[in-house]
């Protein structure tokens, strides 16, 4: 049972992140009809290419993305009360990627994310 807790908690962080960066690129770029499928594809291979596209210096994906993929980590790692050390900025980023490999597959619902 705690392993469907943690996809699940997982899969929710992940619908977080993108809805956080959805809006934020909104705000930044202006609400389009394919903006997911922009910032999925500026962040294919490297996250850095949503810098670009949100010409923001790294704002959007650290804060939006890389920061909140982090406090989430950090918060399970709480949660598992273990004393070992982690790296969050490598996990950090492994999440990232896999909610931009979420993003790019799920681009038409994070399109309606307006119409919600």
């Amino acid at each position: 049972m705690a392993k469907k807790n943690e996809r699940a908690a997982r899969h929710a962080i992940i619908v977080d992140m993108n809805d956080f960066l959805m809006d934020y690129a909104a705000a930044k770029l202006g609400a389009q009809p394919d903006l997911a499928q922009q910032v999925a594809a500026a962040a294919q291979p490297d996250l850095t290419g949503l810098d670009t596209l949100l010409k923001d210096d790294g704002v959007g994906r650290r804060t939006k993305y890389l920061d909140v993929a982090a406090g989430f980590l950090r918060d399970e790692a709480d949660a598992d009360e273990a004393d070992t050390p982690h790296d969050f900025t490598a996990d950090s980023e492994a999440l990232a990627h896999e909610a931009i490999t979420y993003l790019a597959q799920h681009a038409k619902d994070f399109d309606r994310w307006e119409e919600a």
